[in-house]
């Protein structure tokens, strides 16, 4: 909104007064600190104080001439030494509520995807038990980023990295075969760093029941233990996709980490590396130059045994990616990962990625409380509260909106309690309750005053008819909900995007508890009333389908 209000502030003053083209860009526009002085202030005399060579009252009172002939204006008033205070008319508000009206859930997205071509990576959790808060948190994270991100013009791709390559695997497959021969001998050894959850019992239980005499046939233990390994991965991704599709969260792309051995890939990315001129060997082992692109020490690429690091094959992942030709990539890590991000930034510069291709997003841990206390938990021990408790206990929205109340590089504290509760204090349902409210207003409208809500448009209603400040705020805040929604985009603030919500939300039930909608003795102003909210609704339905947050029509 300030942007074109600015541009079309120019256009109207280099009518008169040309000069303004040439230092357009020195000129601020912005909301003055007290209402009583318009919606918008402008500097422009003062700028133009020098190419005139007039004092800038005398160029302010003539730009105040200019403007107060304009219908997008309801008062223009020269203030102070020289500003120039804007009170927008409702009229400068209709061409944006049609806007909101005609482009549903949809309102304000740049529909044209030419901003460039990214990809985010989130969430990648190893594939060997049930997603905890913190994956849970880093979904939510990633998905409302990538939705930002489609929002404000971006091709976007999202992507799930499978770690199922390491050692984790082969203990998730050493977990389950220890269960499967407990079944028959309950004294069989558990391994020491095993997954202790109740899942790998269950999963070794069902080869148990299914399984058993193909396991039986097997040649040797270290085929069980393989085979095991994959079935059990398997399973345990099919759970993560159906747990993350609870929260609307789906992925274009799923990389295999083993699919970077088995296709050769890691032995590529070190030869072009080596090709470069950027390895060397020491001590048996191959290092990268890191050093040269601003890692605090050079790092080992291939150990003196022959085997690759983790390092290498984060390298040959990225390699990937850089060759898939994104303009910029952004990752979603936990917070634990913050040490690595210079190292594989450095990396990235080694081959040939510019400087502001790679960027890391971190998540912090989630607590939860109840009754005031913490609920204790332990991933090893098998006694955490994975994500499907959560969405089961409070329900998929209140998990997203409460994931996204504060930056994600800052520890969270999830409240149950609040999150179940039916009122104003919890914010989650305080932002659906605004739709409820407008769903609700327009089913008596339509019920008992006979107005067809979908019949309503800009050629039938006369919005001259809201003069009322909450109606002024209303609109106003509707008018910069897609400039406001860029910038978080662009800042990479998702978690703003409930701020956004709750202060719509709030202007709206002020709105809802102060005036009447309904009303036979004065139709118009009831269909321009009327009109607005919907206005209102498909804002807040944008802002829900960035946060994959229900509408819902009943509370």
């Amino acid at each position: 909104m300030k942007t074109k209000l600015k541009e079309q502030v120019i256009n109207l003053i280099k009518k008169e007064i040309p000069q303004i083209e040439e230092i357009k860009d020195k000129i601020k526009l912005e909301p003055p600190k007290e209402e009583k002085f318009g919606d918008f202030s402008i500097n422009a005399s003062f700028i133009l104080a020098k190419a005139l060579k007039d004092k800038p009252i005398n160029i302010a009172n003539k730009i105040k001439k200019i403007l107060e002939k304009e219908d997008i204006f309801e008062k223009v008033e020269v203030a102070g030494a020289g500003f120039v205070n804007l009170f927008l008319s409702t009229k400068y508000f209709e061409p944006i509520l049609e806007k909101a009206i005609v482009e549903g859930d949809t309102y304000g997205e740049i529909k044209n995807k030419d901003k460039g071509k990214i990809n985010i990576e989130f969430v990648s959790a190893n594939p060997t038990g049930p997603l905890h808060l913190g994956h849970g948190r880093g979904a939510v994270v990633g998905n409302t980023l990538a939705n930002l991100y489609k929002y404000s013009g971006y091709n976007v791709e999202k992507e799930f990295y499978i770690n199922d390559a390491g050692n984790q695997i082969k203990m998730l497959g050493l977990s389950v075969y220890a269960r499967f021969r407990q079944i028959e001998e309950s004294d069989y050894p558990f391994p020491e760093e095993g997954y202790k959850g109740e899942y790998i019992k269950d999963i070794a239980k069902e080869l148990y029941e299914t399984h058993r005499d193909k396991i039986l046939s097997m040649a040797s233990e270290e085929q069980v233990i393989e085979y095991m390994a994959e079935y059990a991965k398997n399973l345990l991704l099919d759970k993560i996709k159906q747990d993350l599709s609870l929260l609307g969260v789906e992925f274009d792309i799923w990389f295999s980490e083993k699919e970077l051995y088995t296709q050769g890939k890691v032995y590529e990315v070190l030869k072009f590396l080596e090709e470069k001129g950027l390895t060397y060997e020491k001590d048996g082992a191959l290092w990268l130059k890191t050093t040269e692109f601003g890692d605090d020490k050079d790092r080992v690429l291939r150990k003196s045994d022959g085997s690759y690091t983790y390092f290498a094959g984060d390298i040959a992942y990225h390699f990937d990616k850089l060759k898939r030709g994104y303009d910029f990539i952004i990752n979603v890590w936990g917070a634990d990962h913050h040490g690595y991000i210079p190292r594989l930034k450095s990396a990235m510069l080694a081959l040939g990625a510019k400087e502001d291709w790679f960027n890391v997003v971190l998540i912090q841990l989630v607590k939860l409380f109840k009754d005031g206390q913490e609920m204790k938990m332990s991933k090893r021990a098998g006694t955490f509260t994975t994500l499907r408790d959560l969405i089961d206990m409070v329900g998929k929205d209140a998990v997203i909106y409460f994931f996204l109340t504060k930056d994600s590089n800052t520890h969270l504290n999830f409240d149950i309690d609040l999150a179940l509760k039916k009122s104003s204090e919890n914010p989650v349902y305080y932002v659906q309750y605004a739709h409820a409210r407008i769903s609700s207003v327009f089913r008596e409208a339509e019920e008992n005053f006979g107005v067809d809500i979908n019949q309503l448009d800009a050629s039938s209603v006369d919005t001259s008819l809201l003069k009322e400040k909450a109606e002024k705020d209303l609109m106003k805040y509707i008018a910069v909900i897609p400039e406001n929604i860029y910038e978080i985009t662009e800042k990479r603030q998702p978690h703003k995007i409930t701020q956004i919500a709750y202060e719509l939300a709030s202007k709206f039930h002020y709105y809802y508890n102060n005036y009447k909608f309904l009303q036979k003795d004065d139709e118009k102003l009831m269909k321009a009333r009327l009109y607005l909210l919907k206005a209102v609704r498909n804002a807040l339905r944008t802002i829900f389908r960035i946060m994959e947050i229900t509408p819902v029509e009943r509370m």
